[in-house]
């Protein structure tokens, strides 16, 4: 009797705390827990717990039967695996294994390969009582870096929550996709991919539960590696995650070296390296979503070589399609002997042709890719077995299912068929989250070209309230009356914060069934992941020697393995042209490092001040495109005068820089490290620069400070500590930080047309001598090296050569470069034939003054001299063999 009243008063003690601290979401009136929950946890079962050589496992049983959110799980195990020195691997996991996980594939993640690892870089602890919490601590200064103790475990079939314990006004980076600054405060993500027009902070189209915390100068991070709706809560002294499926899988991630970028080079030892691209990728693209025929995009190329601003692809939005099917071609405005015609007259201009793609057909019986996907079954279903149909571009349509066996088969054919007819250079995937205008299966039983009047009412019109509510009830019906599945798909009890409010607003329904009756809620995050990955095979299928080239709209983590990213339909208002660098340096985080933003903004109207502005700044983005919706004016760059020399001066730079970029992206291929860089990254013990991003480091050796403000000329930068910065105009000697105790602030006059660029001391740039309007043009030039010595009169820098195009290209020359004592010498591997001969070498720094001469080979050579810069050109050295040059 006393055990009974005991429990009953934990019991009640429990519900009163729990009601105590429930608050409601005044837009969807659902009650929302505090950021931690109050809840009893799991016992450990010590007797059963197994230690091995790397790792342990550790069975754990529930406490208390009592429901958060969804239906308690009553047995666990935690399987701790020490992978690597600097990656452990915390799985919680339901005993039966009957919870969803991201599946162990390309569809998915595939898992790495493990060996023993005998020396870590931490240590695992757990506690048994009151309830099970684990910590994870770095060796290196007994740092307790993940800590659940003390925190409530909650594990449920449509609810887990775990609380890592971080200091109150912690330095984290990551978590999104979102609209939010670079370092993250106290706020909720979301993360659950769904479609544009969402505000600043709400979940946009990728899913990357990845994050890098700065502690005392030192970085870590975790990811947890779970595909479902998840809200991360960052609070004072917290991070919750609370997801609605799945399991809790962790990988925790402590370099010795402790800096942010060995996070991110383990980061990807998971998820993946990302993908080489093709040199002409990093050349500048345009595009327009409201070309009506084949004349405007012609109109497009002749204006770009009028004003002679460098163009190197152009793409083409749905205008181009028959109906807005994919893979067809509009016969009137678009017809196939004129895109041949367009292609032709590109590819003779050593320029290039991309179109858009979409994973959701049309519901017509004479469509041939409907009808084929039909013939093999890879539509996703309806609970009762009849095709799902919601509703995009070209009316009711079908959505392919990239877990359906057939699914290969299907893509090979359609991208391999499309490829040999247009020879594109590239596809677009778009609306790929994936993302409907209509809720529900709209369009089952109706023909297709019934949706397309509702595609052309405004956005906001597109289902009434009344059709909605209409849509809720046959949806509902449908899953009472024959899912399977006893979870609340729909609704289930905890309710993420997606932007849309129910997980199946603005995209396919979560109880539509994938092959083997698997419900979309458990894969919804892994959709447009999957079709990357498909489409990709398919291009590798059509050529297997070109590298494809793909851009996503919706991704998860992995997807820079395939494909390149651009962060979606962003308005044209000077807080997006700020919020698109953190959303950059995100993606350099997520290994994906080639995104960009559309510049100058995809809706709205952008000003001649805002274009200019954007222009110079999206030029040296990691993957720099035009874009802009069809109900906005056109924002060419020659639009106004202004834009155009300010594009024309930052291209001629991009363009000098391919060398350096090209690198900077074989790095990333081989590391992980993005080519994008926050300058607390570099700099990670200068606590000033925590939240700056503002500014973005190229590399390691370019600081980029852009006008981001309206009716600004001129930028407060800041320089980091104990270097010297080089004006890349007039290769000056700008900023010196040597002797400085603290961050120093400038202000850099930045008139209209210009951005400004500095060098940092110590770096060997190389470049192009000459840019032209096409990177072929370019690649021809000579080679100039750019050294700006550091305050020692030291530095040093890497040049990567290859074909540019081949995927796994047999002959490539890679060049260490390093100047010390007047020597600048150079080695490496030398394979790469015929590459274009280094014709100049500049110097900067306060050591050149003295020097009037260098000799290389036996050759002495005259220096050109001002004021702490030594030219020496005409030199015309082959690189194929290493090389030593004298200055003195």
């Amino acid at each position: 009797m006393l055990l009974r009243w005991f429990i009953l008063l934990l019991i009640y003690r429990y519900l009163f705390v729990l009601a105590k601290n429930i608050n409601y979401d005044s837009q969807h009136q659902v009650p929302i827990l505090p950021p931690k929950t109050v809840a009893p946890g799991y016992t450990v079962q010590e007797e059963l717990v197994k230690h091995y050589e790397n790792g342990l496992e550790i069975p754990l049983k529930i406490q208390l039967d009592q429901s958060v959110y969804g239906k308690p799980i009553h047995e666990l195990i935690v399987y701790v695996d020490y992978e690597t020195k600097d990656r452990i691997h915390v799985k919680i996991v339901d005993k039966d294994h009957q919870q969803p996980i991201v599946p162990d594939s390309p569809m998915g993640v595939p898992r790495p390969s493990v060996l023993p690892v005998y020396t870590r870089n931490y240590e695992f602890q757990y506690t048994s009582t009151p309830s099970f919490g684990f910590q994870v601590v770095r060796k290196l200064d007994d740092h307790i870096l993940f800590d659940t103790t003390d925190t409530s475990l909650v594990f449920e079939d449509q609810y887990l929550e775990l609380t890592t314990h971080v200091p109150e006004e912690a330095n984290i980076y990551g978590f999104g996709e979102t609209t939010a600054p670079f370092r993250r405060t106290h706020n909720t993500t979301a993360m659950f991919t769904t479609g544009p027009h969402t505000p600043y902070g709400a979940n946009v189209y990728g899913h990357h539960p990845f994050y890098i915390e700065i502690r005392e100068g030192k970085a870590h991070g975790a990811m947890l590696l779970n595909a479902h709706g998840t809200d991360v809560v960052l609070d004072k002294g917290s991070i919750t995650w609370k997801t609605i499926g799945g399991i809790l899988d962790f990988y925790i991630f402590i370099p010795r070296d402790t800096e942010p970028d060995s996070v991110i080079r383990s980061y990807t030892d998971v998820i993946g390296n990302p993908v080489m691209p093709a040199l002409w990728t990093l050349g500048w693209h345009q595009c327009r979503y409201g070309l009506k025929n084949v004349t405007e995009v012609e109109q497009v190329l002749d204006q770009y070589k009028e004003h002679q601003i460098p163009l190197e692809t152009m793409w083409l939005d749905i205008d181009y399609m028959d109906q807005w099917k994919s893979f067809t071609l509009d016969p009137i405005n678009y017809p196939k002997d004129k895109i041949i015609d367009l292609r032709n007259r590109l590819h003779q201009n050593d320029q290039h042709l991309v179109t858009i793609l979409e994973p959701a057909f049309g519901a017509y019986p004479d469509y041939s890719a409907y009808r084929y996907g039909q013939e093999l079954d890879i539509f996703m279903k309806n609970p009762d077995g009849s095709e799902y149909q919601g509703l995009v571009w070209p009316g009711y349509t079908a959505f392919t299912d990239s877990w359906h066996p057939n699914a290969p088969t299907f893509w090979n054919k359609q991208v391999g068929d499309w490829m040999q007819e247009i020879q594109p250079d590239g596809v677009w995937l778009d609306m790929n989250e994936p993302y409907s205008h209509c809720l529900g299966s709209c369009g089952t039983g109706r023909p297709a070209e019934e949706g397309i009047p509702l595609m052309q009412r405004p956005n906001n019109e597109r289902e009434t309230k009344e059709e909605h509510d209409e849509r809720k009830k046959v949806l509902d019906e449908m899953v009472r009356m024959y899912s399977k599945d006893t979870r609340n798909l729909l609704y289930p009890g905890y309710k993420i914060h997606n932007y849309f409010g129910d997980l199946s607003e603005q995209t396919v329904a979560m109880s539509t069934l994938h092959h083997g009756d698997i419900p979309h809620y458990d894969l919804h995050s892994l959709y447009g992941h999957a079709q990357v990955y498909l489409v990709y095979q398919a291009l590798l299928n059509h050529n297997k020697t070109e590298r494809p080239f793909i851009l996503t709209r919706s991704s998860f983590a992995g997807t820079g393995k395939y494909a390149s990213h651009w962060t979606g339909d962003i308005s044209s208002v000077w807080s997006s042209l700020r919020s698109s660098i953190p959303g950059i340096l995100n993606f350099q985080l997520f290994g994906i490092p080639q995104t960009g933003a559309d510049i100058c903004g995809f809706l709205d109207e952008a000003t001649e001040e805002l274009c200019t502005r954007w222009h110079a700044l999206g030029a040296f983005y990691p993957f720099a495109r035009n874009h802009v919706a069809r109900t906005s004016k056109p924002h060419y760059p020659y639009n106004w005068e202004s834009t155009a020399e300010a594009t024309r001066r930052a291209l001629a730079i991009r363009y000098t820089l391919i060398p350096y970029l090209y690198t900077l992206f074989e790095e990333a291929h081989s590391t992980g490290l993005g080519p994008w860089r926050p300058l607390i990254f570099r700099f990670r013990k200068q606590e000033a620069l925590l939240d700056n991003d503002r500014q973005v480091l190229i590399g390691d050796s370019l600081l980029l400070s852009p006008v981001l403000d309206q009716g600004t000329t001129t930028v407060d930068a800041q320089f980091p500590m104990g270097q010297v910065w080089y004006d890349w105009y007039t290769n000056a000697l700008d900023v010196d930080t040597t002797q400085s105790s603290e961050v120093v602030t400038k202000t850099l006059d930045a008139p209209l047309e210009h951005i400004p660029l500095h060098i940092r001391g110590g770096s060997i740039l190389p470049l192009k001598t000459t840019p032209h309007l096409v990177l072929k043009e370019t690649i021809a030039t000579p080679y100039t090296f750019l050294i700006a010595l550091d305050q020692k009169g030291t530095a040093s820098g890497t040049l990567f050569i290859d074909d540019g195009h081949t995927i796994e290209p047999e002959l490539t020359t890679y060049y260490k470069l390093e100047f010390k004592d007047g020597k600048l010498e150079a080695t490496g591997g030398f394979d790469y034939p015929n590459p274009e001969p280094l014709s100049t070498i500049k110097v900067l720094g306060k050591q050149v003054n003295d020097w009037s001469h260098a000799t290389y080979d036996s050759t002495n050579f005259s220096l050109s001299k001002q004021q702490g810069i030594v030219v020496l050109e005409n030199i015309n050295i082959p690189l194929k063999k290493e090389f030593t040059i004298q200055f003195y």
